[in-house]
């Protein structure tokens, strides 16, 4: 999968799971963790260490890393009640599961089935870079979470004080929520048709069924959110 579904699945889990808590603390550390394993990952291994290890999915990547921030969120949470951490160890496991880091066992459950495996491109930054400029459903997701982004920065108090400005956000929400919807389904079906859509330029039907049930999660927080609004 790619950065800005990593981020976009990270924000919906934690308005879906702030949404059945009623905290809304989850969103932001769900968002962060699901690309920290990319941020330390690749940079570390595809560029501070490419002629050792030459891989982006590795400590990060490995579920003793989720252990690990998650027993660091639960005693976070045990003292002081903060979902931060624990919203960080779930965007990570989110990101793993999206990576289908179940194929490399190597790597998933380091140290105990030996080094890290893999391989690094020849033409690495070119690739990472290609590979997200000429994906359409990545840069679509980077508009829009970068215009969410902003209008909650900018214009949330404003918005929430004036009624037409509510109503039309509601309203979006509203029919964001049936959009999402039918888009899942239709990724799901073609999952299960093993076949691909032009814009999303996923690696078969497992990463289709899991963008798929990201996308039908996202319409359930979409409808949540506009009736709360």
């Amino acid at each position: 999968m790619y950065f800005f579904f990593h981020l976009f699945t990270g924000i919906v889990l934690g308005f879906v799971i702030g949404d059945l808590v009623r905290d809304r603390r989850w969103v932001i550390p769900c968002a962060f963790g699901a690309v920290l394993p990319d941020l330390i990952d690749k940079p570390v291994g595809q560029i501070i260490f490419a002629y050792s290890i030459g891989y982006g999915r590795i400590y990060a990547h490995t579920l003793l890393f989720f252990l690990l921030v998650l027993v660091a969120g639960l005693v976070v949470w045990n003292r002081w009640r903060n979902p931060a951490v624990c919203g960080i160890a779930v965007g990570i496991l989110s990101h793993q599961v999206l990576d289908s880091m179940w194929l490399e066992q190597a790597n998933w459950f380091y140290p105990l089935l030996g080094p890290f495996q893999g391989h690094l491109s020849p033409d690495y930054i070119n690739v990472l870079i290609l590979g997200e400029l000429n994906n359409p459903s990545e840069a679509v997701l980077a508009v829009l979470i970068g215009l969410c982004a902003l209008l909650y920065l900018k214009y949330r108090q404003k918005i929430l004080e004036n009624t037409k400005s509510r109503a039309i956000l509601k309203g979006s929400l509203l029919l964001c929520a049936p959009v999402l919807f039918i888009l899942g389904g239709i990724v799901l079906g073609k999952a299960m048709v093993r076949e691909t859509l032009p814009f999303a330029s996923w690696n078969g039907p497992m990463e289709y069924f899991m963008g798929g049930s990201v996308l039908v999660l996202a319409a359930y927080a979409a409808w949540r959110l506009h009736r709360q609004v």
